[in-house]
């Protein structure tokens, strides 16, 4: 119910506590920046729709996204699936929120993006959780100011003053 998928947005407005099968409720995030809403792409909407319609034949009632009984995964289950087709597909297996951080960072994302579609409350967690995967544009920022700054050289000194003892013979030429 928290995926609109007309319009593509997700509202983030709770976490799960899960403590077992029949001990978990849900919680208020621990940040009000974690209460968000995020637009999702067209394949994953795709994707999260044909499992729907998987979903709701198997259990009708079903209001969790990774579910296989109407009740909710355990937070140990989809990182093992995970891990298990990665060394199929023979890959390095990754957290799902890292690898979606680290991908819109190499898309050239701003970190404020990354800060508000994480729910990272200040930039500081964003830079300080994922700073070392931006490129360093140092080189890049430089050859943008090449030409930047336009100027003659003066025919003549207008500062017939200085106390830099260096430049004091220049200025009286």
């Amino acid at each position: 119910s928290d995926i609109d998928f007309t319009t593509g947005l997700c509202s983030i407005t709770k976490t799960l506590y899960y403590h077992n099968q029949s001990d978990y409720k849900f919680t208020k995030p621990k940040t009000r920046a974690a209460i968000r809403s995020i637009y999702l792409d067209e394949d994953t909407l795709s994707e999260l729709a044909a499992w729907r319609k998987v979903q709701r034949v198997v259990i009708p009632d079903c209001e969790f996204v990774l579910s296989y009984n109407g009740l909710p995964t355990t937070k140990t289950r989809l990182p093992r699936a995970m891990k298990k087709l990665a060394d199929l597909a023979g890959v390095h297996r990754d957290r799902v929120r890292h690898s979606h951080a680290s991908l819109l960072i190499n898309m050239g994302e701003s970190p404020l993006l990354l800060k508000e579609r994480l729910g990272h409350e200040k930039i500081q967690t964003t830079l300080g959780t994922y700073g070392h995967l931006y490129p360093n544009t140092n080189q890049a920022v430089a050859k943008k100011l090449t030409g930047i700054l336009n100027y003659s050289e003066p025919k003549t000194s207008i500062a017939n003053y200085t106390s830099n003892q260096h430049t004091a013979d220049y200025h009286r030429a």
